[in-house]
């Protein structure tokens, strides 16, 4: 080992240590504020040193190019969806908007929405992306659920929630913090969040830091920001709590867990746009050709998702079921 590399070694050393320190020492301040499930998001927390999932996420959100979206695509999308009551509600981001309007949540928050989304399908392919992946991750109905249901995300149906408006949007761009209790929380939970995904990438260089991992981090930031704006606007409320930054957390960790390629677009959404190949939300139902039971598929569910009855029955795909003969 030549000499540089030796100094290089013990740099590293001297930050892991360093490092761990500032973990330990956060995470005996943030388990002194009494806020209602912190300490779960602690413990999620703990656990993603444990793990190799927060270093697959990372680096999947700082893979570029992972879907192929040209110009006319996006067009015809934003003709759809809350994608385009977003951008006519929220203002764009910059430094004098946030001074001069007080926009907290900004177009710019708004779109780590679809990051995420983006980046938590990719990382669950097997395969590489095509154009059904994107309108999958774009007309699913999956923003929406985030949007209104939060950490409950996987467990509502799409009819079972609000449809977004222009009002909740308008609504949205004016929330702001409450106290500095709940900046704080935030704050520091960002540090921390900040200090782990250093851990578990074994402290990357300086460059690295200054350049993609930076921009990771800001991308993160800016989404906990979002969900927690959302947790308030669901509430009524202009003003975002302590609980509300949890509320982000308990989302973001139900996400990155989360296999979001089983939600797929929604038909009406899809049906005039070309080049789509048709792997849509099915909706339906399966019976079983053993026991006659059946089970409603849910928004996002497709029949390949199930392979046999809970009985052993082969499982066959209906639009429709006769109730009476059940």
């Amino acid at each position: 080992m030549g000499f540089s590399e030796k100094i290089e070694k013990a740099a590293v050393k001297k930050e892991r240590k360093r490092g761990l320190e500032d973990i330990n020492e956060l995470f005996g301040f943030l388990k002194c504020i009494e806020v209602k499930d912190l300490n779960y998001v602690l413990s999620e927390i703990r656990n993603l040193t444990k793990s190799e999932l927060y270093e697959k996420v990372i680096k999947a959100v700082t893979t570029k190019n992972k879907f192929d979206v040209d110009v006319d695509y996006m067009d015809k999308t934003l003709q759809n969806g809350v994608l385009k009551i977003a951008f006519d509600n929220l203002r764009k981001s910059n430094l004098l908007t946030v001074v001069f309007t007080g926009s907290l949540i900004t177009i710019n928050d708004f779109l780590t929405l679809y990051t995420f989304i983006e980046s938590i399908y990719y990382m669950n392919l097997d395969r590489g992306t095509n154009f059904d992946d994107t309108l999958n991750v774009y007309l699913s109905g999956c923003d929406e659920r985030i949007i209104f249901a939060l950490d409950c995300f996987d467990e509502v149906e799409l009819e079972n929630i609000p449809k977004p408006t222009s009002e909740y949007f308008q609504m949205l761009k004016t929330v702001t913090w409450k106290d500095k209790k709940a900046k704080n929380v935030y704050n520091k939970l960002n540090e921390l969040m900040m200090e782990v995904s250093k851990f578990v990438l074994d402290y990357p260089d300086l460059n690295q830091r200054m350049g993609w991992l930076s921009t990771y981090w800001s991308t993160q930031n800016l989404f906990i920001q979002l969900l927690a704006a959302c947790s308030a606007a669901n509430d009524n409320r202009l003003e975002i709590k302590a609980e509300d930054v949890i509320k982000a957390y308990k989302t973001f960790f139900k996400l990155i867990k989360t296999d979001v390629t089983k939600y797929k677009a929604i038909p009406e959404l899809v049906q005039d746009i070309e080049g789509y190949n048709g792997s849509v939300m099915t909706r339906g139902y399966l019976v079983c050709k053993n026991c006659g039971g059946y089970y409603k598929l849910q928004a996002g569910e497709s029949p390949e998702d199930f392979e046999r009855c809970r009985c052993g029955g082969e499982l066959e795909y209906s639009e429709g079921i006769d109730f009476e003969d059940h």
